[in-house]
């Protein structure tokens, strides 16, 4: 079994290397593409409904823009935003936002000074 191991380790780890970086670079890749496209929408207002990330726990931070909804996590891997307030994310409620996305992931994420909007 020693002789074999490391062969299984260094497997498994080129294995989960692999993996890992697909599922991230084809995320990317088809945010990236689609903005190019023009395929990505816009909305722009005022931050509401705002539920942040306890800095403890592992749940989504979820907030809208007009009727338009959108949910992130730090915990989450994505190719787009995904930066909770409890970790110094830039979402909080009653900011002025412009919000780019592609389906519900932003891509794109422009916060306003304090009172100032777009």
């Amino acid at each position: 079994m020693r002789r074999f191991f490391p062969f299984i380790w260094l497997g498994f780890a080129i294995f989960w290397t692999v993996t890992a970086f697909s599922g991230t670079y084809f995320s990317y890749h088809r945010l990236t593409t689609a903005l190019a496209e023009g395929h990505a929408q816009v909305v722009d207002g005022t931050v509401s409904n705002f539920v942040p990330m306890p800095a403890a726990g592992h749940a989504m931070e979820k907030f809208c823009v007009q009727q338009v909804c959108f949910s992130y996590s730090d915990y989450v891997v994505s190719g787009g935003f995904n930066n909770t307030a409890s970790h110094g994310g830039p979402i909080h409620a009653g900011r002025h936002v412009r919000v780019t996305y592609v389906g519900d992931v932003i891509v794109k994420l422009e916060v306003a000074p304090d009172s100032t909007t777009y």
